[in-house]
């Protein structure tokens, strides 16, 4: 606007110059060309102010914009120092370990519960010689131990400490997190129900990340029968064992289904057997029937020729009789 301002005046005086040049050449229209200055000076003076008017009214707006923005600011500074405070009253509530050990267990039963219905689930499940894991879950081979293990002080120690001291500290942070692998790996009791391997919790992604990348541990681990899970691969480790699970019972189905067609193979063997020797009688018993109704009809006729001959003995007998009366 303060441009458009200049150029305004700088077009009034370059107007009075060329009309004063005018007015020394042509000194008759005199009282013409000062009506066309003031006509002129008039409606700049409206251009003038109507610009002033314009740039105060832009000032004012841009005023408000500022005062909204450093309204937003502020809004913006209270919260960032809420989110500071928090943080900070998040890293005091984690910083004692008993804290961080309940703050891993309530997330993970969070995460179980979303997966398994609540009767799935046992929390602190005791051992005959009084050890208790975290969790426990009811599967159909039997319980799953479950223990969240947040090994964060010596993982800590390895962040924070100077090149010099990186390897003795990763060392440390290691044996630390072998003792864990092995605390989970003493929750398995299959004479007791469980299955023969455990799961190890670990809720900072950040540590479960540095477990997973060392490969003595992954090997430690494994050779424990641990399966080490973090946040994002709890669920999928779940849902893994339960379609397992799920692929062994349709399997063992499947193997009662076949034992029964077995059983039901044998009994029709069986079955085809006698129906065979049943057949064999049947028709022995047609061919005798046949034999019989054959010696039937043989004796019928030897019957039937005794008759006939019985019957002509008779007539010849009493035909004597009858010609001796005459």
């Amino acid at each position: 606007m303060i441009t458009y301002l200049l150029l305004a005046i700088l077009a009034v005086l370059l107007l009075t110059l060329f009309l004063l040049i005018l007015k020394i050449n042509r000194p008759k229209d005199d009282a013409i060309l000062h009506s066309k200055m003031d006509s002129l000076r008039e409606e700049l003076s409206r251009n003038l102010l109507q610009s002033q008017g314009n740039l105060l009214d832009s000032q004012r707006a841009v005023t408000e914009e500022l005062t909204r923005l450093y309204e937003k600011i502020g809004s913006l500074d209270r919260e960032s120092t809420q989110i500071l405070q928090l943080t900070k009253s998040f890293h005091d509530i984690l910083k004692p370990t008993k804290s961080r050990g309940i703050f891993g267990e309530s997330i993970l039963e969070n995460l179980l519960k979303d997966v398994f219905p609540k009767d799935v689930v046992v929390a602190q499940y005791s051992f005959k010689d009084g050890k208790k894991v975290d969790f426990a879950i009811k599967l159909p081979s039997g319980l799953l131990p479950i223990d969240a293990k947040f090994s964060m002080d010596s993982f800590q120690n390895y962040l924070d400490a100077c090149e010099s001291e990186k390897e003795r500290q990763r060392r440390l942070c290691i044996e630390g997190i072998k003792k864990r692998i092995t605390e989970t790996a003493s929750y398995v009791y299959p004479d007791e129900g469980t299955t023969d391997f455990s799961l190890m919790y670990v809720p900072s992604e950040a540590v479960y990340y540095f477990i997973v990348t060392e490969t003595s541990l992954i090997e430690f681990a494994q050779h424990k029968k641990v399966f080490v899970v973090g946040p994002n691969t709890l669920y999928a480790y779940l849902k893994t064992i339960l379609i397992g699970f799920g692929a062994m019972k349709i399997e063992k189905k499947a193997r009662e289904i076949y034992n029964n067609l077995k059983r039901l193979e044998k009994d029709l063997s069986a079955f085809i057997r006698e129906y065979e020797i049943l057949g064999t009688h049947l028709r022995s018993a047609s061919s005798k029937y046949d034999e019989a109704a054959k010696k039937v009809e043989k004796l019928s006729f030897k019957l039937q020729a005794i008759g006939s001959q019985n019957n002509d003995s008779e007539s010849e007998s009493n035909t004597p009789g009858l010609e001796s009366q005459d």
